[in-house]
């Protein structure tokens, strides 16, 4: 690209150099919910598999249990941690997702994830078991939306065809996010760190988003501060390299982007 470089202000959240590292949007499980008469084993075994998944197919990134664990700890999280205590997530009621949404926000991830864990009635072989295993993933940015509801009885010894079915579902769900990290041309052409490996192709369409950090009253009234997601423009990809691209920018949108401004690929 020998268009002239672009000088001048960045997005007023400019990423951090692990988010430059890595695409792939961050997701936190809420602590999984397991009914009795279940073993370490195939509790391990059953969230182990979920979460293989979703990283691998969904190209998600889960984040530390002990971050969710700190969060959950904090007094403006008491309410939600006594509802899951409590309820062990045998339903999903709509308070309690409210919160869930608010934990996810504060955590700032993409997604966060209600899971629940149970001996499944499916009878098996005697060196064989199973277990009955329900998920919801809400997309914690605004518009908040149910993303994924699914449930499944895991038979161990079908682990493989299980994989590519859920795989399936899971596979292009979840878009793709980037960053600016170059304008060219009076912003006329951008460059993100998206690429090939990403599985971006040429003439792919991405919108183009600026974080701003916001604060609202949270469900137990304390001030619960948040990043939030205001769409400003897209882009159309033209050149895909391994781990970038070039993308060309409409004319009505050029003024209104900046260098750091966050990208969802679809």
């Amino acid at each position: 690209m020998n268009a002239p470089l672009d000088l001048g202000l960045e997005a007023p959240i400019p990423p951090t150099p692990l988010e430059l590292l890595t695409s792939k949007a961050f997701v936190a499980f809420v602590p999984v919910q397991f009914s009795e008469n279940l073993s370490r084993y195939h509790k391990a075994l059953s969230v182990s598999f979920v979460q293989s998944v979703l990283e691998e197919h969904g190209d998600l990134k889960i984040i530390e249990d002990v971050r969710v664990e700190r969060a959950l700890s904090r007094s403006q999280f008491s309410q939600l941690r006594d509802s899951l205590e409590q309820s062990k997530l045998r339903r999903f009621n709509d308070e309690l997702i409210k919160q869930t949404i608010e934990l996810g926000k504060w955590l700032r991830v993409r997604y966060i994830v209600l899971m629940r864990v149970q001996p499944s009635p499916e009878k098996v072989s005697s060196n064989d078991w199973s277990t009955f295993i329900r998920f919801r993933i809400y997309r914690v940015e605004d518009p908040v939306k149910n993303e994924m509801n699914h449930e499944f009885t895991f038979v161990f010894s079908e682990s493989n065809n299980l994989w590519e079915e859920l795989g399936g579902l899971v596979r292009g769900r979840f878009p793709l996010g980037g960053f600016i990290i170059e304008s060219r041309a009076n912003r006329a052409y951008v460059s993100i760190n998206l690429g090939r490996r990403n599985r971006i192709s040429v003439n792919q369409v991405c919108k183009i988003f600026r974080r701003v950090r916001k604060e609202k009253k949270g469900t137990n009234g304390n001030t619960i501060s948040s990043i939030e997601f205001d769409r400003i423009g897209q882009l159309t990809l033209f050149s895909v390299q391994e781990d970038f691209s070039w993308g060309k920018v409409p004319s009505n949108f050029r003024s209104a982007i900046l260098n750091g401004d966050a990208v969802r690929c679809y």
